[in-house]
């Protein structure tokens, strides 16, 4: 009698220990199928050792095929997103053109050199924006490599100073640079860099009103270097911050193109800083106070 019972025991145990284990790895399945098909939506459910924060195998298993799910989901919305923002970047220069050669060949618009270069800077439009799409497909999948050589900070300012110069000149704007003396030497891959720094001081020229002030500083923070470039231009809304690095995101959404960039500069840039193992980030007191981008770079020695 004591077997019979000990096997009916036993039997009953391994069912029960059985549909715990198979019945959520079953679940598991059946949503992985699902994710498969293109549904992110659901999830698994971690309920054991949740409030204790001790969970058994089939917990973390769960809670890791979760973030799985949630990494697809946002991946997939952002690359939907992409291709939404492209096809409406690409909509307006091309509609322009395509009103251009319509008037032309309806005899509404003379066939001017004033026409053909309205129809030459909508191309010169898209062009930049296919070159700019294809360096943030390069920069965001990692595709480029690195340079990294020892160089001065202030060299490369100067630099930046060579080639703005004459721009800040002819709008009538102050541009001055702040450089802690005795800064150690950055490894970075100099054209990169350069092309951060261009980019920074390019938006703060253009967004800053004639009469104003952009400032290039650059100071040592303990193991970092911390470079800024501040304007008096026309500032950034506080609730637009969080998302002035993604692409294609403008903080004015009646600005065009033409007078604005193709919208992802920030974005290549942020890709590039922390390529470097640095950080950027952007701070701004509201509209019309200005605005501050501030990024670091790993100090040599």
């Amino acid at each position: 009698m004591a077997a019979i019972a000990a096997l009916i025991a036993a039997v009953v145990a391994s069912f029960l220990v059985s549909r715990q284990v198979v019945t959520p790895v079953q679940r598991m399945m059946k949503l992985s199928h699902r994710i498969a098909e293109g549904e992110y939506e659901e999830r698994l459910t971690v309920s054991r050792g949740v409030r204790s924060n001790q969970l058994d195998e089939l917990d973390q298993l769960a809670l890791s095929f979760n973030q799985m799910a949630d990494k697809l989901e946002k991946t997939e919305t952002m690359r939907r997103q992409l291709i939404g923002d492209v096809t409406h970047e690409l909509r307006t220069p091309l509609a322009a053109i395509k009103g251009y050669m319509e008037g032309l060949m309806d005899g509404v618009l003379p066939a001017e050199p004033e026409t053909y270069q309205q129809v030459h800077t909508e191309i010169d439009r898209l062009q930049r924006l296919v070159n700019d799409l294809q360096e943030l497909s390069r920069v965001e999948a990692g595709a480029f490599q690195l340079m990294p050589v020892s160089i001065s900070l202030p060299g490369l300012i100067e630099t930046i100073k060579g080639n703005l110069g004459h721009q800040f000149e002819d709008k009538g704007i102050q541009l001055e640079t702040q450089v802690e003396p005795y800064l150690p030497n950055i490894m970075v891959d100099k054209d990169r860099i350069l092309q951060v720094l261009t980019n920074l001081v390019g938006n703060a020229l253009q967004y800053t009103p004639s009469g104003g002030k952009v400032s290039i500083r650059a100071a040592r923070d303990k193991s970092e270097i911390l470079i800024s470039v501040s304007d008096t231009g026309i500032g950034i809304a506080p609730d637009h911050l969080p998302f002035i690095f993604n692409r294609f995101y403008r903080t004015d959404k009646s600005r065009t193109r033409a007078s604005g960039g193709s919208g992802i500069g920030l974005t290549i840039a942020q890709a590039l800083v922390k390529a470097h193992h640095g950080r950027i980030w952007a701070e701004s007191a509201g509209e019309g106070k200005g605005s501050s981008f501030h990024f670091t770079l790993p100090a040599v020695g």
